[in-house]
């Protein structure tokens, strides 16, 4: 798969998860009655803290920062 993935797009099929993942992420902490552990829960996190840490190592914003920011903007 992971071939494919790399030949297809030049993307492992890795980064295609996570990118994946990442938007779900985004797309769920625009909503404010969903908590940040609910929300890792939902994206298969069973850990709070590693939800965070995932998030902020590819956004470099920490699910509560990228929500401020969010509504800041609009």
């Amino acid at each position: 798969m992971n071939f494919i993935c790399k030949d297809q797009i030049n993307m492992s099929a890795g980064e295609i998860i996570r990118n994946r993942v990442l938007l779900e992420a985004k797309r769920m902490l625009v909503n404010f009655e969903l908590s940040v552990a609910t929300i890792g829960m939902e994206l298969n996190f069973f850990d709070t803290s590693y939800f965070i840490k995932f998030f902020k190592k590819y956004t470099l914003f920490t699910p509560e920062a990228f929500r401020k920011q969010y509504y800041n903007k609009s």
